[in-house]
C-alpha cells in the first residue's frame, strides 16, 4: 500500500526570507504544501513566487495571534493588533464567534484576491483553530467550502472537541521542530505512521532563509536547519523507500 505524505511549511508570507526558503524546499526537497498568512507583510511576494512552483499546494494559515486583523475584531484585537492573549480571551468566554467568522471570511477572501484561486485546506498560526470556540467556526467554514482542515487529534482530545466529518490526514505531526530537526527524527515519524497502518500523514515544518524581519521571530535560525534536512537527497530517497508518495491536501 502506498501512503500519502503531506509536508506542510507554515508561515508563508511571514517574510521574504521565509518565502524563499519554502520555495527552495518545494523545488528541491520534500515540502509539498504551504499555508499562507494573509495579514503578513510578504504575502504578495509569496504569492508571486508560488506561481513558479505549480505543484506546491497553498492553504490558508488562519491568523488570530500575530499582526493586525483584516477586520475590527473588537473582542480580540488590542490597539489594532493580535497577540497571544487569544487563549486567555477564549478561556474567559469573551471571544466573539461572530468576530472570528468575519475575520476568517475576510482572510479567505483576501486569499482568493491575492492567489487567484481557493486554498487547498485550512490550518492556523499557533494552532488557534484548535481552541474550541474557534474550531467550531473553522470546521463549519471548511465544510461549507469543501476544504480539508488540519486536525491534531491529541489536542482535539485535550480540548474535548467533537469531530464530525472533517476531511483531514489520518495523523498530524507537529514535533519536527527545534531540537528535533533531524533526518532520523523525520523518518521515525513515518515509521510510526506505518506501524499504526495510517494511509496519510501531515508533517508540519518551518523552513526559511534568515532575513532582517525574521530576526524578530522567536523561531529564526532553526529554519535554516529545517531547510537543510528537508532538501537532503537522502531524505527524499528514504521517504520513497518507506512506501510514501509526496502530495498535498488536494490528494486526500
Amino acid at each position: 500500500m502506498q501512503r500519502l505524505l503531506i509536508v506542510n511549511a507554515d508561515d508563508f508570507g511571514l517574510s521574504k526570507g521565509v518565502n524563499y526558503g519554502i520555495i527552495e524546499a518545494a523545488r528541491h526537497g520534500v515540502v509539498t504544501s504551504t499555508t499562507a498568512m494573509m495579514n503578513a507583510p510578504a504575502i504578495e511576494h509569496g504569492a508571486e513566487l508560488s506561481t513558479s512552483v505549480p505543484q506546491l499546494g497553498v492553504g490558508l494559515h488562519f491568523v488570530l495571534s500575530f499582526g493586525c486583523p483584516l477586520t475590527n475584531m473588537p473582542s480580540l484585537a488590542r490597539d489594532g493588533k493580535f497577540g497571544k492573549w487569544v487563549w486567555e480571551v477564549a478561556e474567559q468566554g469573551a471571544l466573539s464567534t461572530e468576530d472570528v467568522e468575519c475575520e476568517l471570511a475576510c482572510q479567505y477572501q483576501r486569499f482568493l484576491d491575492v492567489f487567484g484561486r481557493a486554498p487547498t485546506h485550512i490550518d492556523s498560526h499557533h494552532h488557534v483553530h484548535l481552541i474550541p470556540q474557534v474550531y467550531a467556526v473553522v470546521a463549519k467554514f471548511a465544510h461549507d467550502k469543501g476544504l480539508p482542515v488540519r486536525i491534531d487529534r491529541e489536542v482535539v482530545e485535550q480540548n474535548q472537541i467533537a469531530l464530525t466529518d472533517e476531511r483531514s490526514s489520518d495523523s498530524f505531526a507537529s514535533n519536527f521542530y527545534a531540537e528535533n530537526v533531524q533526518e532520523a527524527f523525520f523518518l521515525d515519524i513515518l515509521d510510526n505512521a506505518v506501524t499504526r497502518d495510517e494511509r496519510s500523514i501531515e508533517i508540519m515544518c518551518h523552513p526559511g532563509l534568515v532575513d532582517k524581519p525574521l530576526q524578530q521571530s522567536q523561531y529564526c535560525y532553526p529554519r535554516l536547519d529545517e531547510l537543510d534536512v528537508l532538501t537532503a537527497p537522502s531524505l527524499k530517497a528514504a521517504v520513497k523507500a518507506r512506501g510514501f508518495r509526496l502530495g498535498n491536501f488536494s490528494d486526500l
